[in-house]
């Protein structure tokens, strides 16, 4: 029996540029959710539901992803499936599903969902640079393993 138990976690992925995005993209959607629920308006409008929909989904697919790289659920559970490809999906879905509820929430002229519009685009942008660089992942990835 060894002394040294094994890491059943990645604590260099914090860290990392995508485990720091996938904090910030935490960050920004649990703000706008409050810049939404904290609003003058009622939640129950169109706009702000719709909103509200999409933080959640994007704040719980978001922190599963994290936990899945902190914990290294890839490598010990789902071996057979690709995680960069996982992970290309679910950030480009979630890009444009920020863009969309951002951009109903910010054609109306309130400042609660103003800021929560700037907090979703900015959602958006991390979202969209993962998504990019996994499909620069995969394309790498595709092209070392081609043979001649």
């Amino acid at each position: 029996m060894s002394l040294t138990g094994t890491q059943d976690y990645d604590r260099k992925y914090l860290l990392s540029m995508p485990g720091l995005c996938k904090l910030a993209c935490l960050l920004c959607s649990f703000v706008g959710m409050l810049c939404i629920i904290c609003g003058p308006v009622r939640v129950s409008n169109f706009r702000g539901s719709f909103y509200l929909a999409v933080v959640t989904i994007g704040f719980v697919a978001t922190g599963c992803l994290l936990l899945a790289r902190y914990l290294r659920l890839w490598q010990r559970q789902f071996c057979r499936c690709d995680p960069t490809l996982w992970s290309l999906a679910v950030h480009s879905s979630l890009a444009l599903a920020y863009f969309a509820a951002s951009g109903l929430v910010l054609s109306l002229d309130i400042g609660a969902y103003t800021a929560a519009a700037f907090f979703g685009l900015t959602a958006f942008c991390i979202n969209g640079l993962e998504a990019y660089g996994n499909y620069r992942r995969s394309r790498q990835r595709e092209v070392a393993t081609q043979t001649i």
